[in-house]
């Protein structure tokens, strides 16, 4: 195995879901000799590593944490499997790789990127240069998609399913008419993450709560879909209430590039591109894992990136 495998297997070991980065953290601030760190802490056991080395306005970023579940740790010839090899962990030890070997570079590593970006959202850099760190088949990313997420509450009215009950009284299937609608608008990426709901299969539903995301593609649909999620409470009789929000984006650095569909922290950093090793089909999945040819070529791919950048 080579030395940037050798140190995935490590990070693939740590259990690093949202909430629970600390130990990664302090493995990772363990690993990064010759660098001025800083702890920037967003709770008690939780916190962003904020590395300086020479002097560079370029940052290496990569967030810590991963979405929850067992992925099995398995090496073939072609692949290494675990939770986090291919988001985000693969491109962590990149990072950590070629921060070890350049003079002149910045390492920030965040937490919470999966659920909320709240270290994201934390950090102050003076007019950074930041290479976020996600999986882009090693191709350089200067936009991204918007996210906006809405939680929908509906009410019904609970009783012995073998009474007759009118439309309106169950809950659950107010959120399915909800659904039909929204399906017709043709948002992209639109999905119900989450249902729940109800008691029994004998009770008409009282209550039911979903969790709704969608990814506009541009501000003429991210305002659309404002305005559709605004207007649901009236058409339907629901509670909404915004999650988050956050319009497509795209970087102010000249440099070219393609639109990544997914959201990342890029949306914090005016001058930054989205740049790693790895697929994003193979993110967030029950076989997750990351090509070991793509992971071999990253740390050369980020030097020349970061040479580019620093022109």
């Amino acid at each position: 195995m080579t030395t940037i495998e050798k140190l995935l297997i490590e990070l693939l070991r740590i259990d690093s879901v949202s909430g629970k980065e600390k130990e990664i953290g302090e493995f990772i601030v363990q690993k990064l000799d010759g660098f001025k760190i800083k702890k920037q802490f967003i709770s008690k056991d939780r916190f962003n590593i904020i590395a300086k080395k020479g002097k560079s306005d370029i940052w290496l970023a990569g967030h810590l944490d991963t979405v929850p579940g067992v992925v099995p740790i398995k090496i073939t010839k072609e692949k290494i499997y675990g939770r986090g090899a291919c988001d985000n962990k693969g491109n962590l030890a990149g990072a950590i790789l070629v921060g070890k070997k350049m003079k002149n570079i910045n390492l920030l590593f965040t937490v919470g990127e999966e659920v909320d970006f709240a270290g994201a959202k934390k950090v102050k850099i003076a007019n950074p240069k930041v290479i976020v760190l996600e999986p882009t088949m090693s191709k350089v990313m200067t936009g991204q998609f918007g996210i906006i997420a809405y939680s929908v509450s509906t009410r019904g009215s609970e009783k012995h399913t073998s009474l007759p009950f009118n439309s309106g009284e169950n809950a659950i299937h107010e959120q399915m008419k909800i659904y039909n609608y929204l399906e017709e608008k043709n948002f992209n990426a639109f999905n119900v993450g989450k249902l729940v709901g109800g008691l029994a299969d004998n009770i008409v539903a009282g209550r039911a709560i979903s969790d709704i995301s969608l990814r506009p593609r541009n501000m003429e649909e991210y305002n659309q879909a404002l305005k559709t999620f605004q207007a649901l409470p009236k058409k339907f009789s629901c509670q909404v209430k915004l999650k988050h929000k956050y319009a497509p984006f795209f970087s102010g650095l000249p440099i070219e590039g393609r639109t990544a569909r997914f959201f990342s922290e890029m949306q914090f950093f005016k001058n930054s591109v989205l740049f790693g090793a790895g697929d994003i089909k193979q993110a967030h999945t029950n076989n997750e894992y990351i090509s070991r040819s793509q992971l071999a070529s990253l740390e050369k791919a980020l030097v020349g990136l970061i040479t580019k950048m620093s022109k």
